[in-house]
């Protein structure tokens, strides 16, 4: 189904209004069970907000070439909730229901445009153990159909962001980016991702969404999801499906960002901000990015 078909299936008699309280209020497509957690949102509003999450879903699984998978893992459950902590984000999770998974991605805040949609539907069509292969495949489709102020772009391009890393010597080789939360300053309550420690997932996040993209610009899409399969049993095939071990990759990784000679007026604006506070960097990097005077 194109985008446009999914949209107007989205916003037309496809929807199923079913009979759950007020504060679970919920729609069905196709594809997904959308549920209001904020209780807040209208019709109108709730139908737009599902029709923007299926047109990137459709975009991630045009980009990929596979389906939805809703025959053999069910549909997806779309939550809309409230900002956390005042902050823009989306969470893909997995919650038991009898004797099967179901796969929520739950966005909170509506009011503006979401953010990290893109990034989280991809994690729930290709669900893996390991966050670095699944940001590697996520964050590039958050930058080439998502929302750009997203974590970790901010505003700006990953690229730019690991030029000012390697250049404030917070870099991280890609080697320590481990399988599990705890690896990225993370944990998790109640099922959910929470941060610990923001400087150092914002490294993480920033360098495997760069990574990912330039594997993807390399070697295809096809590669990328052998990887994907192949990495199901915990292990990371990086020669079997690339032809190079890590060490060689991310080498070659970061030569191609040196010769793309990065934009030296954003960089240093990126290390400015570092240098102030690295915990508040993606928001100020938003602010700044979102002022059409302080475009760069």
């Amino acid at each position: 189904m194109t985008s446009r078909l999914a949209g107007a299936a989205v916003i037309g008699a496809i929807f199923l209004f079913m009979s759950f309280p007020a504060a679970l209020r919920a729609m069905e497509t196709d594809v997904f069970v959308v549920r209001d957690l904020t209780g807040n949102l209208s019709v109108d509003r709730q139908a737009a907000l599902t029709k923007d999450a299926r047109e990137k879903l459709d975009n991630v699984l045009g980009f990929y070439n596979v389906g939805p998978k809703v025959d053999n893992l069910g549909k997806i459950r779309l939550e809309f909730d409230e900002p956390r902590g005042g902050t823009y984000s989306t969470v893909f999770i997995t919650v038991k229901e009898g004797n099967r998974k179901v796969r929520v991605v739950r966005i909170f805040g509506v009011d503006k445009e979401p953010q990290m949609v893109a990034h989280k539907l991809t994690h729930a069509i290709f669900i893996s153990p390991d966050k670095l292969v699944r940001n590697m495949m996520g964050i590039p489709m958050e930058v080439r159909f998502g929302n750009p102020l997203t974590f970790p772009m901010c505003g700006f391009r990953s690229d730019e962001w690991v030029e000012a890393f390697r250049r404030k010597q917070s870099y991280m080789p890609l080697s320590e980016l481990g399988p599990d939360h705890e690896q990225w300053g993370m944990s998790t309550r109640g099922g959910v991702p929470v941060v610990l420690n923001k400087p150092r997932q914002h490294v993480m996040y920033a360098e495997s969404g760069s990574f990912g993209d330039w594997l993807l610009a390399s070697y295809g899409a096809e590669k990328m999801k052998r990887f994907w399969r192949l990495s199901e049993g915990g292990k990371r095939p990086w020669e079997e499906v690339f032809g190079l071990p890590l060490k060689d990759l991310e080498g070659r990784w970061l030569q191609s960002l040196e010769a793309k000679k990065p934009d030296e007026k954003k960089v240093e604006a990126l290390l400015n901000l570092l240098n102030r506070n690295p915990k508040d960097a993606c928001s100020e990097a938003q602010r700044l990015a979102g002022r059409p005077a302080a475009k760069m």
